[in-house]
């Protein structure tokens, strides 16, 4: 028998071994060395500077190993950033770039949104805590309406306002991909509330918008509420801390923050199970998996069922006749064996409990 395949075997796993010697995560010393050959991730610096922030813009051109590129706290201001988004325009590989806790403004957050535009590899991107303003908001949403890449942008901590935020929200009509946006302590108000309530209507793959610590009032709080619930992936809206708000706004705010805190748990019980993909992976948002309104229907998410109470106990007693149940008609045949093995895992093993 030839041993060329067991040659060729050979050599496959001496180079994958190789390569796995070679990846690694990477910080400050390579930093200083510059050096990026290899680096799976930068992470754990301290100081960049101007000269390493160019320095490292020319080296993620066309790099092939690098996947997070973690500059947050490290003093990068708004050229720094501009030379950064000019690397990602010809990157197929990062997919994590925070830059929070900087000196970005306008023409630094600007220029990431026209790499954006071009790069569809990205998908998390962290500006938080820095002093981006209308201007760099308009130009990120500009690069958000070309991009099919990015999962999550963080902007909480800095200067957006109604113009700003207001274009973010057009875009999301145009941007189905953007799963989590965090808008938090800005300057957003009732007419940007407004086009993000409009956006949630038109785009139905958002699963969490956060705008907590901004300048909302009743009218921009009862378009989100209203949005919100006719949204049916959205497992997470946070408006709280807008303190103009009051009255029957407060209200329906607080009743759709229960309604939220039951769809975030429902996500995550669907994601833990394995029957949908968490929010920010190209199957996400959870909540449209097709388990999420029969296991919510029959309570299969909640404390009570997985502690053995009332929801356990009802389907214990009808097991038989569960694959005929209403909640569940709604799935194929093979998704309504993987829901009655789940339940009858769980009633075997309170059972065992029991007889203990």
């Amino acid at each position: 028998m030839s041993s060329a395949p067991l040659s060729r075997r050979r050599l496959l796993g001496s180079l994958l071994l190789a390569a796995s010697a070679i990846a690694r995560e990477c910080g400050q010393e390579e930093l200083k060395a510059q050096h990026i050959g290899g680096c799976t991730s930068f992470e754990h610096l301290k100081y960049v500077g101007h000269r390493n922030a160019i320095w490292l813009a020319e080296a993620l051109h066309n790099n092939t190993d690098l996947r997070t590129l973690d500059l947050h706290h490290t003093k990068i201001g708004d050229d720094d950033a501009a030379a950064l988004a000019e690397g990602l325009r010809n990157n197929v590989h990062l997919v994590r770039l925070a830059m929070h806790n900087n000196h970005i403004y306008d023409k630094g957050s600007a220029a990431l949104g026209e790499a954006l535009a071009e790069n569809h590899v990205l998908t998390h991107l962290q500006l938080s805590s820095n002093a981006v303003g209308d201007v760099g908001a308009k130009g990120l949403a500009n690069g958000l309406r070309a991009n099919y890449g990015l999962r999550r942008l963080d902007l909480y901590f800095n200067l957006v306002g109604e113009e700003g935020a207001s274009a973010i929200a057009d875009a999301l009509h145009e941007n189905r991909q953007l799963r989590i946006l965090h808008l938090d302590t800005n300057h957003v108000g009732d007419a940007a509330a407004k086009r993000f309530a409009s956006a949630l209507d038109a785009n139905e793959k958002l699963a969490e918008l956060t705008l907590t610590y901004n300048q909302m009032n009743n009218e921009g709080i009862h378009a989100l509420v209203d949005a919100a619930w006719r949204h049916r992936a959205m497992h997470a809206l946070k408006i709280h801390h807008n303190h103009k708000v009051s009255g029957d706004a407060a209200e329906a705010a607080a009743k759709l923050k229960v309604e939220m805190e039951e769809r975030q748990t429902l996500a995550k019980w669907l994601v833990e199970e394995g029957l949908a993909e968490d929010a920010e992976s190209e199957g996400g948002p959870p909540l449209l998996s097709p388990f999420a309104a029969p296991a919510r229907a029959l309570q299969l998410h909640t404390r009570e069922f997985r502690n053995g109470g009332a929801p356990l106990q009802a389907l214990r007693d009808s097991l038989r006749e569960l694959p005929s149940h209403a909640a569940l008609q709604s799935l194929t045949a093979e998704q309504r064996d993987t829901l009655v093995a789940l339940v009858r895992r769980e009633v075997a093993k309170h059972t065992e409990k029991e007889e203990l």
